[in-house]
């Protein structure tokens, strides 16, 4: 993947003197998810749909129109004489890691003065926001081939949510609490499983929509748990929630997952279930949500592991290095319950929170821009965001930045609908999503 550069102006930089403005927006997108949840667009994520004075299509709002808008602006200053450069520059790798942002900085290519990184803040000036964490739960185990000993009767089910920015876990409908909540209540019914496969998610910074597991019975329990599935599905109203393939006869030699697994998966979730609760008791009335969040964004099989990711959002009166340390000394103590299991805990990645403030010449400058043009006069225009951005890593570098640009993030970005959606049942792993 590469970043795409323009430049107006001076194209000379100087690595000792910062000047020009940098406008920068990032090229890449989410995975679509589901087709049939792009009710705007007739299933095709791709296929941009004008409809009442909005534009659907994946990666309009995140964010590839505030590129184009910016493009079409910069043409009116190509016969004018600037005192200072512009760079339109479209990064690469954003929602993996910003590693296109990341490079550029640490490339040297350019040394702006002033950076306004696009993401849709509906026209405010975004000037500060939460610090960005995921962390990667492994589950490793001894996986064997088995005889079946009369587990032969095969089940494979799919569960399905809404999607969702992983900083708005609450307007999302989690398929993969979804599912482990089906397969926990359907052992706590009796019913003896032996698990083969459990999956879900695409990318950690989303709510999944899709998640699947296939399991074995013995034979004399199918009919029962057809009538158990069945009677889930309508008492909870969650028949358009699953699709399910049961009664196949499966081979011996089967290779199921250690029985002790699925628990330990479970605890996991309730740890981080644990986490949410204590960060939801520090709030800041000035974000929305006021409070830091926690997604459990995948679930990943991989051979002799099991790897689990969330998405952590904190608040800037948090220390993310503490949160690090109280995460992996709860996850020792789990271990230690399956000694039979390896259960470690990896921060795979920290962005960190922007703060700017009224000191900066950008946020002076930003303020003025909107009094004569008449956006959000009065500083009324000036705003918190809980996603994480390239801001914070210009921020970081020594670069003054904020964020801005066209479009509603809340309940939109990495969605295929921008409607609001109320949390309808309580996952009792203890993180509240649907």
């Amino acid at each position: 993947q590469f970043n795409v550069i323009g430049i107006f102006g001076d194209p000379l930089v100087d690595r000792k003197t910062k000047k020009g403005l940098l406008f920068n927006t990032h090229l890449d997108t989410v995975g679509p998810g589901r087709p049939e949840n792009w009710t705007e667009t007739g299933g095709d994520a791709f296929a941009a749909t004008v409809r009442d004075g909005k534009i659907f299509g994946l990666g309009t709002a995140d964010v590839k129109l505030d590129f184009l808008c910016k493009l079409r602006a910069i043409e009116k200053f190509r016969e004018r004489k600037l005192k200072a450069p512009i760079y339109l520059v479209g990064t690469c790798g954003e929602e993996v890691g910003m590693f296109g942002a990341r490079y550029l900085i640490q490339s040297g290519a350019l040394n702006p003065r002033y950076v306004v990184v696009g993401e849709p803040s509906e026209l405010r000036v975004v000037y500060a926001h939460k610090c960005y964490n995921i962390f990667r739960v492994s589950v490793g185990y001894n996986r064997v081939a088995r005889d079946a000993r009369g587990f032969n009767r095969q089940v494979s089910i799919e569960a399905f949510g809404k999607s969702a920015h992983g900083s708005y876990p609450e307007m999302g409908v989690n398929a993969i609490l979804r599912l482990m909540e089906l397969v926990k209540s359907a052992q706590d019914a009796g019913f003896d499983l032996r698990l083969v496969s459990l999956s879900g998610g695409d990318s950690v910074n989303k709510v999944p929509d899709h998640a699947r597991t296939q399991f074995f019975l013995a034979s004399h329990q199918l009919e029962d748990f057809k009538a158990f599935f069945a009677e889930y599905c309508d008492s909870s109203g969650l028949a358009e929630a699953f699709r399910a393939d049961m009664g196949a006869v499966g081979e011996s030699g089967v290779p199921f997952l250690p029985e002790v697994l699925f628990p330990a998966l479970c605890d996991v979730v309730a740890l981080f279930g644990g986490v949410a609760e204590e960060l939801g008791g520090t709030r800041d009335e000035t974000y929305n949500p006021p409070t830091s969040t926690v997604n459990f964004g995948r679930i990943i099989e991989r051979p002799g592991a099991a790897d689990l990711m969330f998405d952590i959002r904190l608040l800037p009166d948090i220390p993310p290095a503490e949160l690090e340390q109280r995460i992996k000394a709860t996850a020792q103590k789990l271990a230690a319950h399956y000694p039979g299991l390896n259960i470690s805990v990896t921060r795979e990645r920290m962005n960190p929170g922007l703060n700017m403030n009224w000191d900066h010449a950008l946020m002076k400058a930003c303020q003025e821009a909107m009094n004569e043009t008449g956006i959000h006069p009065s500083g009324e225009g000036f705003d918190k965001k809980a996603t994480s951005t390239e801001a914070a890593q210009y921020f970081q570098a020594g670069y003054e930045a904020v964020v801005f640009g066209p479009g509603r993030s809340h309940g939109n970005s990495h969605s295929p609908r921008s409607e609001e959606h109320t949390s309808e049942l309580q996952s009792r792993f203890g993180i509240s999503y649907a």
